[in-house]
């Protein structure tokens, strides 16, 4: 009996097999294209508004014989960013494959007319799109950013990869924004998404990308200039080394900070009167300066670093209180160390932290003068 039942099994499973069809979606990998970066502008259609620009990379048998960049661009218009997609697909006789893009341009004119939340849910949902590819904004559009190619560029790898890897420059004015942090800041109250600005330099041959955008929902995106950046990345603790030129008490130079920290806390009192503490130590050494320096003299250069630290980050803060944007995420640390029914409302939070007190302390020390041979 036992024999029978098991026979029994064994043929329903086999009549299961019969039934399950093959693996469909395989394509051999030479029917593929690769999408390195995709650019997003507003076009001048009302009716098509969103264009899409992707830049494809050409199949090559053998990067070392053709190491010259090469790629392919397609620019379709639509009403929706999907069917500019669907639309780019009737272009070439390929699968455009977006699982090796890691670039997201968006052209600043898009961003300022706050379409970023109609553009977040399409990168999102699309499952062939990683969370960890790098978003930004092209000025003046992303169709320009997309199209450049650097002198030297290799096909292997985009030069624009290199701004935001990690394994290239290392820059104090680079803004790195993800995907997923880009998404995370956009559906939190209380962290404001920041995405850096990339540029075509003035001779046409590189980029330069040194300024960011704070974005604010129904606001107009405000612009960090290039200082407003490198204080950020400090505090946000994104930079491995920076420069801080000092200019007091008739002394000017240049410190190379090697090791950072930076630390803040929100407190409350019981009027609801808020104050932001920020604590920093800085550690480096002088790289360079206009006058004779003395080794004995490095305590003194320290303060005067400290107290030139001290006014650069409370006057950024006194920039981001007086537009009501909070980058660096104080809001949302108010709300992690606070019970929810004591919190205070949304509207009451933005008014505390315009009005909030802010007490800066910066612990420097400079390590020597440099070497001088």
């Amino acid at each position: 009996m036992q024999k029978i039942q098991s026979k029994l099994k064994l043929l329903f499973i086999f009549s299961i097999l019969f039934f399950l069809s093959g693996c469909e979606e395989f394509k051999d990998v030479d029917k593929d294209v690769f999408v390195s970066m995709i650019g997003i502008d507003l076009s001048e259609d009302k009716d098509k508004p969103y264009k899409v620009i992707l830049k494809l990379f050409v199949p090559t048998s053998s990067f070392k014989q053709n190491p010259e960049a090469n790629y392919t661009y397609l620019v379709e218009k639509g009403e929706t960013l999907s069917e500019a997609i669907r639309m780019l697909e009737t272009h070439i006789d390929k699968e455009l494959d977006f699982g090796h893009m890691k670039l997201i341009v968006i052209g600043e004119e898009l961003i300022n007319n706050n379409k970023t939340k109609e553009i977040l849910d399409f990168l999102l949902r699309r499952p062939d799109i990683q969370l960890i590819s790098w978003i930004t904004v092209g000025r003046p559009n992303a169709e320009e950013i997309v199209k450049m190619v650097p002198a030297g560029e290799t096909a292997a790898y985009p030069s624009l990869y290199n701004y935001f890897d990690g394994n290239g420059t290392e820059s104090p004015y680079i803004v790195t924004t993800f995907l997923f942090d880009f998404r995370r800041r956009m559906m939190d109250n209380g962290l404001d998404p920041i995405l850096p600005i990339v540029q075509i330099s003035e001779n046409k041959t590189t980029f330069t990308v040194n300024k960011s955008f704070v974005l604010k929902d129904k606001k107009t995106p405000f612009e960090l200039d290039s200082l407003s950046t490198l204080v950020f990345n400090t505090l946000s603790m994104n930079v491995q080394m920076a420069d801080i030129e000092v200019n007091e008490e008739n002394e000017l130079f240049v410190a190379r900070l090697y090791k950072i920290k930076a630390k803040n806390k929100v407190k409350v009192q019981k009027d609801k009167q808020v104050s932001l503490e920020i604590d920093a130590e800085l550690i480096g050494y002088i790289a360079e300066s206009k006058n004779t320096l003395d080794m004995r003299d490095l305590p003194r250069y320290s303060k005067l670093l400290e107290k030139e630290a001290k006014d650069k980050i409370t006057k950024f803060m006194k920039l981001l209180q007086s537009e009501g944007i909070d980058p660096i995420g104080f809001g949302l640390k108010y709300k992690a160390q606070t019970i929810h029914h004591k919190r205070m409302s949304t509207e009451e939070w933005k008014e505390a932290y315009k009005n909030a007190d802010v007490k800066v302390m910066v612990s420097a020390s400079l390590k020597s003068t440099g070497s001088i041979q």
